[in-house]
């Protein structure tokens, strides 16, 4: 389900008194100087028992039993996933249990804690705002992967090459017939075949091209990048109805989180 989806069923997401939603924000960013050392755990800590202070205070039993069910269960999640945090963490629980929403982000977020009537998105959809469902298109002679990102996320990477013998775009598995040539083939055999790539490549990239409008508009990108070197990602720019950021950069050798720290976040 896609980010802007799961925010309408938070929105329409309600809940009775005296349950409350317990909403977070968390700065896990280890390349922030502060975060380093793991302070936002001192952080959440100190916001769990300022809760807890307001709450004994307050001398509201079923409101503290309800805070401590939650807790319990962010916290129980946060070490379940602690060793695979980005920089930013979003959760979103109900004491009634009816809602449950983790999203752990490659964007910074401002640490903040509430303990609502209703979840808190405002930081929620500004990070919706900055960094919306991307599609990332990096192209290289015969060889296509694509990335897709929410909140400058990884959700899914996929690679294609074009296969001579069946004169279609395959999933990558294994070396491109450009990568073959390359490591094993003449100077000759590998001319010959970057002029057959320059020869077909129209025809290869309007396939490509086609594939391509149609997963930006069943996976809704709102914002398209195609990177390559320029004529190649220029070319099959060209060739797409929807509209892209053209960067005139090979990314082929660089991996699915380095693309995304450069283009995105």
């Amino acid at each position: 389900m896609l980010l802007t989806e799961k925010l309408d069923q938070l929105k329409r997401a309600q809940v009775q008194k005296p349950d409350k939603v317990f909403t977070l924000y968390l700065n896990t960013d280890r390349r922030d100087a502060d975060r380093q050392n793991g302070e936002w755990k001192i952080q959440l800590k100190n916001g769990f028992r300022n809760f807890e202070d307001y709450l004994k205070q307050s001398d509201n039993k079923e409101e503290m039993a309800n805070f401590e069910k939650v807790k319990e269960k962010v916290q129980d999640e946060i070490n379940r996933i602690e060793n695979d945090l980005k920089r930013g963490l979003v959760i979103i629980a109900s004491s009634d249990d009816q809602i449950w929403f983790v999203e752990r982000t490659q964007v910074p977020v401002e640490t903040n804690l509430y303990w609502e009537e209703e979840a808190q998105l405002d930081q929620l959809e500004e990070l919706r705002n900055h960094y919306p469902n991307t599609g990332i298109i990096l192209v290289h002679y015969d060889y296509v992967r694509i990335l897709e990102t929410e909140l400058g996320f990884l959700t899914k990477s996929e690679e294609y090459a074009w296969d001579p013998d069946q004169d279609n775009w395959r999933i990558y598995e294994g070396t491109t017939g450009n990568e073959n040539i390359a490591g094993n083939g003449s100077t000759a055999q590998r001319e010959l075949y970057e002029d057959r790539v320059k020869a077909n490549r129209e025809r290869w990239y309007k396939s490509m091209a086609a594939k391509l409008d149609k997963k930006a508009k069943s996976r809704q990108w709102e914002k398209i990048y195609v990177a390559g070197e320029k004529e190649e990602a220029g070319e099959l720019n060209e060739l797409m109805n929807k509209e892209a950021v053209v960067v005139g950069k090979n990314y082929a050798d660089k991996r699915d989180d380095e693309v995304i720290d450069a283009l995105v976040s």
